[in-house]
């Protein structure tokens, strides 16, 4: 799987990959053709498994548990796991990436939010110093070379959300958290995120600063914000775009519809 992610990424031109909550989504995904890849994000599994908001909920064992089973339905469909900020200290990262490839992921994201992480578009949300968020993708980084060296593969994400973080001593959230991927680009990242920017003019910045390393635009629909086709995103110098929470939200809203139809006494 991380094979065939390699090879489609290195293809040129801009990936489109949805987000899937579930077995199910991840089978009609694969099922419809149009892709070639797939998205498991830690929101869409809190929100489908548990039914509980994107507060650092879902456990390590959730994950898996629901990755198994999202990347076993997507057959030869390589998958993306959400590793959040890795369950912990550096050991908890290393375990993420293993246990990770043992459920079948192609790749893993590996952010530096505090740990518990909140989604990074709710309030108060906080990142970990510079120093540590290197270290943790180092861990990552290393436990990907472990699995190698034994024959395995496995991608490593480095993100940041230090673009749309409240900690009070970045002074310059961009400027953050363009060193802070620049120093993942360094370490060997497979690819590099940058949540949150705030314009085309950063989107390119960003990418010129990540020259040689593949980048990836990750978007959530809200109210006023624009939603960039893949196409645009290319243009802006991005390897992959991510349309994490797109399928969730469809499936909940046909489902709220019906409710109301089955609700009156009719059927949908």
């Amino acid at each position: 799987a991380a094979r065939r992610l390699r090879e489609l990424l290195d293809e040129g031109g801009c990936v489109s990959m949805p987000g899937v909550h579930d077995a199910l989504s991840a089978k009609l995904i694969a099922r419809s053709g149009r892709f070639e890849c797939a998205f498991m994000s830690g929101y869409g599994v809190a929100a489908s498994r548990l039914g509980d908001p994107d507060v650092g909920l879902a456990t390590l064992g959730d994950m898996v548990d629901a990755g198994k089973s999202v990347c076993r339905a997507a057959g030869d469909m390589p998958v993306v796991g959400d590793g959040d900020t890795g369950f912990g200290g550096v050991a908890n990262v290393r375990r993420t990436v293993f246990e990770y490839h043992a459920a079948g992921f192609a790749a893993v994201s590996i952010e530096d939010q505090v740990f518990p992480k909140r989604c990074a578009y709710g309030k108060g949300m906080r990142v970990v110093p510079r120093r540590d968020a290197v270290a943790r993708l180092a861990a990552a980084l290393s436990a990907r070379d472990e699995i190698r060296a034994k024959g395995g593969d496995i991608l490593v994400i480095g993100r940041t959300d230090s673009r749309m973080a409240t900690n009070p001593e970045i002074e310059d959230n961009f400027k953050e958290a363009i060193l802070r991927c620049f120093e993942f680009k360094q370490l060997g990242a497979d690819a590099v995120w940058m949540e949150g920017p705030r314009s085309g003019a950063e989107m390119e910045a960003f990418n010129v600063a990540m020259e040689g390393t593949r980048t990836i635009l990750a978007q959530v629909e809200r109210p006023g914000v624009e939603m960039l086709s893949p196409g645009r995103c290319a243009e802006l110098g991005y390897d992959v775009a991510l349309y994490g929470l797109t399928l969730l939200s469809a499936s909940a809203a046909a489902v709220e519809r019906a409710a109301r139809v089955m609700g009156r006494g009719d059927h949908p």
